[in-house]
């Protein structure tokens, strides 16, 4: 296999894992985060904490937590999912919901004063009040999605921990150029990253694009 052949079939694996990663933590995550914005307890504070904790874990602590429940030792290694795409999807699936829950909570509790106002003056429901509340900041839910793609895009932790690097099957752009670099082929490591950065960029010019249209609508 070439490399031009390597490497997109890295970029493939990672940008699908990363999407369908993001996809899954969106579905919980964005209805939560719509929840704990609007909510002003101390239990919604507490888990915000937490998620702002979830945010700032480094991949590496978040492999082994995955790991080990992964591992035949772990409650689901009777599954066999260890060092499988599946496996890493379940880890990106861990960094991405924390982001999502955060950065969602924030975007809606950045609402115009008067959101709240109307919600209490109508009586709207909890499930009401945060389906309108994700209308009114999905540019906010969406700078989140695009965040939390980035993220999983550029780990390296738990691909590497937890999909075991394996050529054709869960080899992603991180984990080849942690590989490509030990093997001493600078060069071609240094292809991979350029792919990585230019994903990188690419999503990060998304996310000023959608902050910019928040701003000005």
């Amino acid at each position: 296999m070439g490399l031009d052949a390597e490497v997109w079939g890295a970029a493939q694996l990672s940008l699908a894992l990363s999407a369908v990663a993001v996809f899954i933590a969106a579905l919980p995550g964005i209805p939560l985060g719509a929840l704990l914005g609007l909510s002003r307890s101390r239990t919604a504070d507490a888990l915000l904490v937490a998620a702002r904790v979830g945010m700032a874990s480094p991949t590496v602590i978040v492999g082994l937590l995955v790991y080990g429940i992964l591992s035949r030792r772990g409650p689901l290694g009777s599954l066999d999912l260890l060092y499988s795409p599946t496996a890493i999807i379940i880890g990106e699936v861990v960094l991405a919901l924390p982001l999502v829950i955060a950065l969602g909570a924030t975007s809606v509790a950045g609402l115009d004063p008067r959101f709240r106002e109307t919600v209490k003056l109508l009586r709207i429901g909890r499930v009401r009040a945060a389906f309108l509340a994700v209308r009114d900041a999905r540019d906010g839910f969406l700078s989140a999605l695009l965040v939390a793609f980035a993220r999983c895009v550029g780990e390296l932790g738990v691909a590497l921990l937890v999909g075991g690097n394996l050529r054709g099957s869960t080899r992603t752009l991180t984990t080849s150029i942690a590989l490509e670099t030990s093997r001493g082929e600078f060069e071609r490591a240094v292809t991979l990253g350029v792919v990585l950065l230019v994903l990188a960029l690419g999503v990060n010019a998304l996310v000023a694009i959608v902050f910019r249209r928040s701003r000005s609508a």
